[in-house]
């Protein structure tokens, strides 16, 4: 990939989630399977091509690819790598877009996640030397989250505690692998992706909403040997399960970060917590638009001082009315949001 920090680059991508252990009555979540991306990759990159970007995001689907530990099936990859190279868009690989093998019990909290992970980018890398530009895992926020607080994901843990062991398990992850491909590839580019959030609040309810603001800084925190201290992210780990091992074992495995990658929702992005008449505790999503999303990068910018990128963006359609952007009288092409919030992110960056 060219120099990150050199100018101005485009990115597009294709949409991936990779859940393969599910539940009792769940099914599997695979975003290729559902796009027919497996059958139809040939068309859908040269279509990406034809867009005229530099980059690409491109996801890896672990499950399929290591489906027994250390048996690799390359030959999916190695066409579709392949066919990228040639287009001239420059890869960047999403080693982990959500889940885990399916011989990996209890998936992230596996005491072996970690060193499982990394061995993995390293096989990858070592596979593929052309690629000079990963992205660990994708949105460690999300992860834990949805696995670890919501329990809408494998392991299904709930609260404060899952969240923050789930969270521990993947920050480990992600600095072994950061390694492993840095053994292979001194001279890779790390793209760490994460989610954003802004909260508008009432008075009464700022110290848990700055908290949860906070919870999306946990990883990039952990990752880069900054927790540990006497902060309110340090105080919310240790009060949930990490040790002082753990803190010290960050802070001597310590990795920077080459890019950030921010992935923004105007739709998704931007809360307000409010009490309701019973003084119940609600959430309802405010449209964010470009205001806030620069008040985002800025304060990620301050926070960490590395090039910025928009790793993902959109607006899905319904809000246009939602949000009152079009009546139901209007005669608005059924794209008008989308390419409204193009021109506004576009110019906002």
């Amino acid at each position: 990939m060219a120099d990150p920090v050199a100018g101005f680059r485009w990115a597009t991508g294709i949409e991936d989630t990779f859940i393969a252990q599910t539940g009792p009555g769940r099914r599997r979540l695979d975003e290729y399977e559902l796009q027919q991306h497996y059958r139809l990759w040939h068309e859908d990159i040269a279509l990406a091509a034809e867009t005229g970007f530099d980059s690409i995001r491109y996801g890896i689907p672990w499950y399929a690819v290591e489906p027994e530990r250390g048996r690799f099936e390359w030959e999916w990859t190695d066409r579709v790598m392949a066919h990228l190279l040639d287009t001239g868009l420059d890869p960047i690989i999403d080693l982990v877009h959500y889940g885990t093998p399916l011989w990996l019990d209890d998936q992230f909290l596996n005491p072996d996640y970690p060193d499982a992970v990394a061995s993995y980018a390293r096989a990858f890398a070592l596979r593929y030397p052309q690629i000079s530009c990963y992205t660990p895992l994708n949105e460690p926020f999300i992860n834990a989250e949805l696995c670890g607080l919501e329990g809408r994901w494998p392991p299904y843990l709930h609260g404060d505690s899952g969240f923050c062991s789930v969270m521990n398990q993947i920050a480990k992850g992600i600095v072994l692998t950061v390694q492993a491909l840095e053994e292979v590839r001194p001279d890779a580019i790390m793209v760490h992706v994460e989610a954003t959030d802004h909260i508008i609040v009432d008075e009464s309810l700022e110290g848990r909403a700055q908290l949860d603001v906070d919870r999306h800084l946990i990883a990039l925190d952990l990752i880069q040997g900054r927790a540990g201290g006497d902060d309110a992210i340090s105080s919310y780990l240790r009060a949930h399960g990490l040790k002082d091992a753990d803190f010290e074992w960050y802070r001597g495995n310590a990795i920077g970060i080459d890019v950030l990658g921010l992935n923004y929702y105007p739709m998704l992005s931007l809360k307000r917590h409010f009490l309701d008449s019973s003084g119940a505790t609600r959430e309802e999503y405010i449209w964010g638009g470009g205001e806030y999303l620069a008040q985002i990068v800025r304060a990620h910018h301050e926070r960490y001082g590395c090039p910025i990128f928009i790793t993902e963006t959109s607006a899905n359609e319904k809000c246009a009315l939602e949000y009152g952007f079009v009546t139901a009288e209007d005669d608005a092409p059924p794209d008008y949001l989308r390419r409204r919030w193009l021109d506004e992110s576009v110019a906002t960056v």
